[in-house]
């Protein structure tokens, strides 16, 4: 799930200009009439098509983006909109947008953070008797984002014939029917490799007689054809009939991808149907290079004959798969058969890793040497003899919980194999595909130093269990506070401007939010800034519960923050490493020294680690902490995470100052830089410990921290204190007090330039800045234009930090 962002920082002129210039090329689809031509008022959807083709305005659409390299975007509104005119053919690449599914004025009932993900909104009907969206002779690239597509009908591709690229975004295929092949989609890819790409989407209630889901050709001009598929966090579900030969049918030389997937109640005929059909038969014939990626799916409760069937041709892999409890009613049905019920091969090249398989059942045929290799942290489970209700719930109906996505949540089986942290290895080894089905991070790369026994592995099947699991981080390290407190300060900054600009009233609601969590924390930051503090938010990078939400075994994620968990935090001390034994840590060469503090700050909802004596750490010397987290509702639900910090000095800042010099002064001034010049990056001066020096000093305990790195000729200068520069500078001299500058010709008209740096107590140098002597007595009798206009790239900028919000990633 990718989650709202907070407000943007900064904008660049650049892209503000192309944001507004993409907007006004959007064509705007106003009606749900299936006009074509006949209303000039009115733009219908194939009216917007024909004007992204001919790139001209078209009845009553805009021409939308001429260039013609370009994709169009054609906006739909909520609604459904029933074709009466035929099949839609686009003729040049298009991107159809249905209504947004994401509401910032809600947050999400999974994850409990804005913005709330909504169901499907847009909808495209056939009429019954025609395919919805045909481009098998234009070769037109097409895109689908959050629009379902519903009751089409045809001989291939009851609801696409794609002959260009295809993706489906957000998006779903319903009841549409081929009479041949491709109950909703039929690939033709010609001409080279043609993508499908299907994410995130509800494919349900489609009928063929072969491949009632997907189908495709498998000669391209006298060779295999090249379709590469990727079917990604989506359901397959309900498809089918019992006269249906498959569900999914592969042939050519496919590279497909299935991956995070709920594939299940799917029909095929009980006596030769399958769910995923991979073979050559007839003139369909299946490369020897082909090929398929299973990772990470539930495949369960499919009424066919077979689950996979597939010959010797091309690469299966199988990972993190529950591939099991098919046919259930149907005589010597298989989750996975090879090719006429002989025995695979062992040189095959097939792969089957952490897969949950009915293996002692004989419902899965696979070679001997895949299953030999599977051994250790790579081995499949056997659930022959486990009742599918022990390991998975039953199939979960489309909500807000579950991204409306039919889907299985596992379940704990204490006597018994089941689907949890079955291994170590990356979740996603056969896939690129980071999250489960619902769009929750898999993580496992935790360590765990004090419960390692908590370690979050992976689970077999599309859905990842969450459990309460505080993370270890090794290399906290104290940074500018001058810096941190800007950054806060631009974010509340950017959020009014957003809250009061109309532009941005949709996120108004979710913008509310973050002001009234953001403006506080940055009113007790400033009052809580201690000296080099190392600030850590402890929910930052745990992994939340997850609970039952609701009588119908729904599940949701326990928001991370201090309405539904406690926060402990020990000190641990300084020292060179960390031993932990039976869960208990002890630090190794504690010095007397040891001065590090751990605390948990509850107004500022962070851990706060800094050292009494505000000393950077040695090399080698790190400091430890342990902290807590425990469910409010549940104490028996608790982790605890150790925290590596280092603290190091943060050079101090020289402030660029301007004086005037001329007659009245005799060209001469006296100036104290330091009054101007900081090292709050460490920390305001009334968090400077006690006894502890801001300004590197001389041996009479003065400062003498500036470090002239160029003097003008023509200047003469004379500092109030002085002695050698610190470390590899001492052999310069270096100034601090009162510095007096004087020109040694009085009639001088020029200005001087003087570049300087500063030293802190501990030698570190600052940036290079200017004290500017600005002589009055030039260009006396020279006038100057008004500060009262602006250049058209200040107006820009203007513009685009009022116009530009963070946009939700696709």
């Amino acid at each position: 799930m990718k989650n709202y962002k907070k407000g943007l920082l900064a904008i660049m002129v650049l892209s503000a200009m192309s944001l507004m210039a993409a907007e006004e090329k959007i064509i705007e689809v106003n009606t749900f009439e299936d006009e074509n031509g006949e209303n000039l008022n009115n733009c219908s959807l194939r009216e917007a098509i024909i004007a992204a083709h001919k790139n001209v305005a078209f009845g009553g659409c805009s021409a939308g983006d001429t260039n013609s390299t370009q994709v169009d975007i054609i906006q739909l509104k909520e609604g459904t909109y029933k074709l009466t005119r035929g099949e839609l053919k686009p003729e040049s690449a298009v991107n159809v947008k249905g209504a947004t599914r994401y509401n910032f004025d809600k947050r999400n009932a999974l994850t409990d953070a804005y913005p709330a993900y909504e169901d499907l909104k847009t909808f495209i009907v056939g009429n019954g008797s025609n395919r919805i969206f045909n481009t098998a002779q234009t070769f037109a690239n097409l895109d689908l984002t959050d629009v379902g597509l519903k009751g089409g009908k045809a001989d291939l591709g009851g609801a696409i014939f794609s002959g260009g690229n295809l993706s489906l975004n957000r998006s779903a295929i319903l009841d549409s029917t081929a009479t041949q092949a491709g109950g909703a989609i039929y690939v033709l890819a010609q001409n080279g490799e043609k993508t499908l790409t299907i994410n995130s989407s509800l494919l349900e209630g489609n009928k063929a007689t072969k491949g009632s889901v997907l189908a495709m050709d498998c000669v391209s001009n006298m060779s295999d054809s090249k379709p590469v598929i990727s079917l990604l966090q989506s359901s397959i579900v309900k498809n089918g009939a019992s006269d249906n030969q498959s569900i999914l049918d592969f042939c050519g030389n496919v590279s497909a991808t299935i991956s995070t997937n709920t594939i299940a109640q799917n029909t095929a005929s009980p006596s030769n149907g399958s769910v995923i059909k991979a073979i050559s038969e007839g003139n369909n014939l299946l490369s020897q290079y082909s090929n398929i990626i299973l990772a990470n799916n539930t495949i369960v409760e499919n009424d066919a004959y077979t689950g996979l069937y597939y010959d010797k041709n091309g690469t299966k892999q199988l990972g993190f798969n529950v591939f099991a409890y098919n046919g259930k009613n149907i005589a010597n049905s298989k989750s996975c058969r090879f090719l006429n019920n002989a025995k695979p091969d062992d040189v095959l090249s097939f792969i089957a890793f952490n897969n949950a398989l009915e293996l002692n059942a004989e419902k899965c045929d696979l070679p001997k040497s895949a299953l030999d290799e599977a051994v250790n942290d790579y081995k499949n489970i056997d659930v022959s003899h486990t009742a599918m209700s022990n390991i998975l719930s039953n199939l979960m109906p489309a909500s807000a919980y579950n991204v409306f996505l039919p889907l299985y949540y596992p379940k704990r089986y204490s006597t018994g194999n089941d689907l949890f942290d079955v291994s170590a290895i990356n979740c996603n080894t056969f896939s690129t595909v980071s999250s489960d089905q619902r769009g929750i991070e898999r993580v496992i790369d935790a360590t765990l130093l004090l419960t390692p026994e908590q370690r979050n592995l992976c689970e077999i099947g599309s859905v990842e269990v969450m459990s309460l699991t505080a993370a270890d981080v090794q290399d906290l390290k104290n940074t500018s506070l001058v810096t941190l407190v800007d950054y806060y300060q631009k974010i509340v900054d950017q959020l009014k401007k957003d809250i009061d600009d109309p532009d941005f009233k949709q996120y108004k609601i979710a913008n509310q939010d973050d002001l009234s969590e953001t403006e506080p924390y940055l009113n007790n930051l400033k009052a809580n800034l201690k000296y080099r503090a190392i600030y850590f938010d402890p929910f930052k990078l745990a992994l939340a519960s997850q609970k039952v939400a609701d009588s119908t075994g729904n599940q949701l994620l326990k928001r991370l923050d201090m309405d539904h968990y406690n926060v402990s935090v020990k000190t641990l001390g300084l020292g060179t490493d960390l031993l932990v034994n039976n869960g208990i840590p002890t630090v190794v060469n504690t010095g007397a020294d040891s001065d590090l503090v751990c605390e948990w700050n509850a107004s500022l909802k962070q851990v706060v680690l800094y050292r009494t004596s505000g000393a950077v750490t040695a090399p080698g010397v790190v400091g430890y902490c342990s902290y807590t987290l425990t469910d409010k509702e549940n104490s028996a639900l608790t982790s605890s995470g150790i925290l590596k910090s280092t603290f190091v000095n943060i050079a101090p800042v020289a402030v660029s100052d301007e004086y005037s010099i001329g007659s009245g002064n005799n060209l001469t001034v006296i100036v104290n830089p330091l009054e101007n010049d900081h090292d709050h990056g460490d920390g305001p001066e009334n968090s400077v410990p006690a006894g502890k020096k801001v300004w590197f000093q001389n041996a009479l305990s003065q400062n003498t921290a500036i470090k002239f790195e160029a003097m003008p000729a023509g200047l003469n200068f004379k500092a109030e204190f002085s002695g050698p520069c610190p470390d590899a500078y001492a052999r310069d001299t270096c100034y601090g007090g009162n510095i007096e500058f004087s020109v040694k010709n009085n009639l001088s008209q020029f200005d001087y330039p003087v570049k300087y740096t500063v030293f802190d107590s501990e030698g570190m140098q600052s940036n290079e800045a200017i004290i500017t002597l600005k002589n009055a007595a030039k260009n006396t009798n020279t006038s100057s234009s008004g500060g009262g206009s602006m250049g058209i790239l200040g107006v820009f900028a203007l513009m685009g930090l009022a116009l530009y919000r963070r946009k939700l990633k696709a």
